[in-house]
């Protein structure tokens, strides 16, 4: 017994090793995009972009449920985009809040027998609703189905060929769509789809549904939120894109041809990762019918979301995010280590089921095994102390390249607010890191499962912020 809980007590050790290992080789993956991306940007005679007939046309996808506290905000961000052709087409899906009056009035809309094309199976539609003004604003009213219904009824009512999905609590640079069309523009043939950059929002300062100025949260729990998505956005995606193996273009900011997702038959509807499902159908359609391809990451296109604020809300985030993963790694179980599927199927899936659905399993496992392995003599203490401290300093260190890679960004303006985050890399795991391990363990064990949005009990985008001003 002694000699099993060594060698399991060892195993679990230098797994974390090689996990952090792994990351720090992505940062490093990472750096040279991220430099191939700003020289590019540098060149890329982006304001051309914005003033050619070259530029693909494109419709902003915004489902929305109960969103009447940031819709009209999150509206008017995304009316003021800097792209030449653009529509805003909102999906109200059956709120029962005054999102679709908030709505009509704000933006003065009228009900209008525009056609409503079926290619994507849907709840009800009751109404779609048009406003005069020069941004094209469409709000359909449907019947509740879920996020991914709502999407897809709103890819049905999409009149451009290219779709960007994002949420109704989001806030979108000027310069975003015309930052991830550059790689469809660039090459329009093989790029399906592009993601963006999400941070959050919490704490910054809104004005007018734009960010004016980046701030590091107050709470720890959001702050160590900020440092996750960093190390996410920026120390990982840009490494998965460079080999073409991206798991994951996030629901906040994705880009999508519209053909290829009616083809893949939309989002799926009561997935709660429907947006990874829908990344991995992408990627073996085109690897089914061997045609070339390419999904790819926009760093600098950001969009800005609000994070949990409380435990309990973050805790019922992690537990439907893992149940997604879960249901992704049955669905796609002949992706992995599969040479057929190209880099997808040989990097950014293996990755994502050994360090992501894997990790919480074996680290829950470390935190009973490791102890009981030094108690009763089976782990040598001082190879247990290396492993460990080497497992540490990898972790650290694949923090403070993102950070370091983060900056280049130049979004925090003032010493202190990077200070605040650099601490988080030392903070995390002192409690946050392994309760959220443990939220991960309990969404495999089971329990109450809910088909229905997520309830985030957001504030709203114009409460976030310290000096906001009246929407």
């Amino acid at each position: 017994m002694t000699r099993i809980l060594g060698v399991v007590g060892t195993v679990v050790l230098c797994y974390f090793v090689v996990l952090q290992l792994y990351m720090l080789m992505l940062a490093a993956i990472a750096a040279a995009a991220l430099y191939k991306e700003r020289m590019l940007e540098r060149f890329g005679r982006l304001d051309d972009m914005l003033a050619s007939d070259i530029s693909p046309p494109v419709s902003v996808i915004v489902p929305a449920y109960n969103e009447e506290a940031g819709i009209v905000e999150s509206v008017r961000s995304i009316a003021m985009i800097s792209y030449p052709r653009v529509e805003v087409v909102v999906v109200n899906d059956g709120s029962k809040d005054g999102t679709l009056e908030k709505l009509i009035g704000s933006f003065k809309l009228e009900p209008v027998p525009l056609p409503y094309r079926a290619n994507l199976e849907t709840s009800e539609v009751r109404q779609v609703y048009h406003t005069r003004r020069p941004v094209s604003i469409t709000v359909v009213d449907k019947v509740n189905g879920g996020r991914a219904d709502a999407i897809n009824a709103g890819i049905n009512v999409a009149r451009y060929p290219y779709v960007m999905i994002t949420d109704a609590d989001v806030l979108i640079d000027g310069t975003a769509l015309v930052k991830a069309m550059r790689h469809i523009v660039e090459d329009r043939h093989r790029t399906v789809a592009v993601g963006g950059n999400v941070r959050p929002l919490n704490g910054c300062v809104v004005k007018y549904g734009h960010i004016v100025e980046a701030k590091v949260p107050r709470t720890w729990i959001e702050r160590w939120q900020l440092l996750e998505y960093v190390r996410s956005f920026v120390s990982a995606r840009p490494a998965w894109s460079a080999m073409n193996a991206l798991p994951l273009i996030s629901g906040a900011f994705g880009i999508f041809l519209r053909q290829a997702v009616v083809e893949v038959g939309g989002l799926t509807s009561g997935h709660m990762g429907e947006d990874m499902d829908l990344t991995m159908r992408i990627h073996r359609h085109y690897r089914k019918l061997g045609r070339p391809y390419r999904m790819v990451y926009a760093p600098s296109a950001v969009v800005w979301t609000e994070v949990p604020s409380t435990r309990a809300v973050l805790r019922r985030q992690r537990i439907r995010w893992h149940r997604g993963l879960m249901t992704a790694v049955r669905d796609f179980r002949s992706s992995f280590l599969n040479p057929r599927h190209g880099s997808i199927g040989m990097i950014g899936w293996p990755a994502m089921v050994l360090f992501e659905y894997l990790a919480p399993i074996i680290e829950a496992a470390g935190y009973v095994i490791v102890p009981l392995g030094l108690i009763l003599g089976g782990i040598d203490p001082v190879a247990a102390l290396l492993l460990l401290l080497v497992a540490l300093l990898a972790g650290a260190l694949t923090s403070l390249a993102a950070l370091l890679l983060d900056e280049r960004y130049g979004y925090f303006n003032e010493p202190m607010e990077a200070l605040k985050l650099l601490t988080m890399v030392f903070v995390e795991n002192l409690g946050l890191r392994q309760q959220t391990v443990w939220w991960r363990i309990r969404a495999m064990i089971g329990g109450k499962s809910t088909q229905a949005w997520g309830d985030m009990q957001r504030r709203g985008v114009g409460n976030l912020g310290r000096k906001q001003s009246a929407a």
